[in-house]
């Protein structure tokens, strides 16, 4: 958990590298700008705004200063809103950057950012302008530093394309730290390469001036490779100089935010559970508004920690619900941004398509006025063979599209398959955490307090009314956290199958909770690829839990059937049930999500649900 908070310090990156991408480009476009880059390569937003003052182009110097601020704010306060007219190229490479940053500072959804800063990077290409295809990396850079974990390496293709433009020191501090950055954000511990990697911080800090604004940005990734090494003391004295060096700046908050959320994490691995909590508290003052969800989820999930380590369990158990809540908000969010950056692919590949079809027109055109022109006699003979020309290029346009159709499918069951193994392990990690550390201290805290009743039976009727209700209490708080354990560390492995793990969640929950449920299958007898089953699992496990905290029902019933081309699931409750005309996103998040799932699976579903009678749900998904 710890290694993920320091991916939320990297946005300082983006404010001073972007300035990068347009120092030596402007000379293109009609008017010298390298004063204005240079201020935004140092973070001195104010001073490149004061150079626009006498700027020739009107819809230039708007784009300019609404950059210059949406960088300096970086999501922290609200930026007024611009509407920008391009008319010409590096205009539009302005307008999709700029539009970029807002959705990916101020809006929920990140995925429009995604839009924008591809359509930038289409368009750099095409200029062959290196500073400005070094704009739309960054950008892309920072849209995958958003993911909580990274699930694929394709960020690795930007890092090349990046690493080929490299000419100063300022191009490799950008490339040294995003590469450290995604080194810690994958699934896998890092390794050798990042420690390596590591070493060129020291080297960093000697080439720039102890003065500038980039050294916060530098003493926090130093202080977080500390902190991998074990070298806590050292790693402490970082975190505090990268929270001073911040200052008060808006697009240095997140420094402010995650110092203080490591320096706290450090104090809970000496067992400083209540210096730990006072730190995480003044962390509260520095969130990531660009960001709440992430900095909610991080204030609530190390808050549950050091409640847990205090022993007062009320305020863990609070804690941990709320950070679980803001940790699905999250994963949804990042399932959305992988579909919707694919879907952009795909938009963008056939475009392509649609290009060459055109100027492969204009070739034949060409080619047919010259045969006209040249050789009338043989216009019947050339006619025939433009003709079959024509088909053979089409054939071939048909086969290409094919390929990627199923390029595009492949990468997309590949990400799938990522994405839900990471889920997989988090899972179990959390569930774990319940059952080994926080279970096992509810059951000794049980123990001690019988030892206690045994001694005080001698008390009054009143006091032994106390010690029984108490008694109950505790039981009843160690029952549901051992249920919230087997349930989110149930699944479905690999040598079992969708029934068996389906049957084995049944069990203990209606072991855990006042709810029976019940299993019914029929022809359930070959297994479905196990990505699928995990996804139905989790989906199944998802309906009812929505049973066990809002139906109030007593009964449940999951009935699988498998037919020769799909798989119908109907899960029945005996539960007060609800309005479906009246279920929204907003007020019905976790069916939600169920029904994007569904449709990713080219599946339906269908609600039923009549009140105090009880809701049925049916899915009928394709098997492929």
């Amino acid at each position: 958990m710890s290694k993920n908070t320091r991916t939320s310090g990297m946005r300082l990156v983006i404010n001073f590298t972007i300035s990068l991408v347009y120092l030596t480009s402007f000379s293109l476009f009609g008017q010298d700008t390298d004063t204005y880059f240079s201020f935004l390569k140092q973070l001195q937003y104010e001073k490149a705004k004061s150079t626009l003052q006498h700027w020739e182009n009107p819809r230039e110097k708007e784009a300019l200063q609404y950059l210059a601020d949406l960088m300096f704010y970086g999501g922290q306060q609200p930026v007024a809103h611009i509407k920008i007219a391009p008319q010409t190229r590096f205009e539009e490479a302005l307008f999709h950057l700029t539009q970029g940053y807002r959705h990916l500072y101020y809006t929920l959804n990140k995925s429009d950012a995604f839009k924008d800063f591809y359509a930038a990077h289409e368009i750099a290409l095409e200029t062959k302008d290196a500073p400005l295809i070094k704009a739309t990396l960054i950008a892309i850079f920072e849209y995958y530093h958003f993911e909580f974990l990274h699930n694929s390496k394709q960020f690795q293709i930007y890092l090349r394309e990046y690493k080929k433009l490299t000419l100063d020191t300022v191009d490799t501090v950008i490339l040294d730290l995003y590469s450290l950055i995604f080194l810690s954000q994958t699934l896998e511990t890092p390794g050798v390469a990042y420690f390596k990697l590591a070493e060129n911080l020291d080297i960093h800090l000697k080439e720039i001036s102890k003065e500038s604004r980039l050294i916060p940005r530098i003493y926090y990734e130093k202080a977080v490779n500390l902190q991998m090494r074990k070298i806590m003391d050292s790693a402490a004295t970082y975190f505090e100089s990268a929270f001073d060096a911040a200052g008060t700046y808006p697009f240095l908050q997140n420094i402010r935010f995650t110092s203080k959320i490591k320096l706290s994490d450090i104090e809970y691995q000496q067992k400083n559970y209540q210096r730990a909590l006072d730190l995480i508290n003044q962390a509260k003052d520095y969130y990531d508004r660009s960001d709440t969800i992430r900095s909610n989820l991080f204030l609530s999930r190390y808050s549950a920690l050091y409640y847990a380590g205090l022993q007062k369990y009320d305020s863990a158990y609070f804690n941990f619900k709320k950070s679980t809540e803001a940790e699905y908000k999250l994963d949804y969010r990042r399932n959305t941004l992988e579909i919707n950056g694919l879907n952009v692919v795909l938009q963008t590949q056939q475009k392509e398509l649609e290009n060459n079809k055109l100027k492969q027109n204009r070739i034949w055109f060409y080619v047919a006025m010259s045969i006209l022109g040249l050789l009338l006699l043989l216009s019947y003979l050339s006619y025939k063979n433009i003709g079959a020309k024509k088909k053979i290029v089409e054939k071939e346009k048909e086969v290409q599209a094919q390929k990627m159709e199923k390029l595009l499918k492949e990468q997309e069951l590949l990400g799938i398959d990522a994405m839900i193994e990471g889920q997989e392990k988090e899972r179990r990690r959390i569930a774990n955490d319940l059952h080994d550390n926080l279970g096992s201290i509810l059951a000794t805290l049980k123990m001690r307090f019988q030892h206690l009743r045994m001694k005080g039976a001698a008390g009054g009727n009143e006091q032994k009314l106390q010690l029984e209700n108490t008694d109950e209490l505790l039981e009843e708080a160690y029952q549901k956290v051992r249920g919230m354990a087997h349930a989110s560390n149930a699944g479905v492995h690999a040598q079992e199958g969708l029934l068996p793990g389906v049957k084995n969640f049944a069990t203990k929950v209606s072991l855990s909770n006042r709810l029976a449920i019940t299993v019914i299958d029929q022809r359930m007898n070959e297994r479905l690829e196990n990505s699928l089953e995990i996804t139905l699992f989790r989906i199944i496990q998802e309906l009812i839990t929505n049973i066990i905290k809002h139906a109030q029902a007593t009964e449940a019933t999951i009935h699988l059937t498998q037919h020769e081309d799909a798989i119908n699931i109907m899960v029945e409750d005996n539960g007060k049930g609800f309005e479906v005309l009246e279920l929204r996103p907003t007020a019905g998040m976790g069916l939600y999500s169920i029904q994007k799932r569904i449709e990713n699976l080219k599946g339906e579903l269908t609600i039923e649900s009549v009140k105090e009678k009880g809701t049925t749900v049916i899915i009928d998904i394709p098997i492929p």
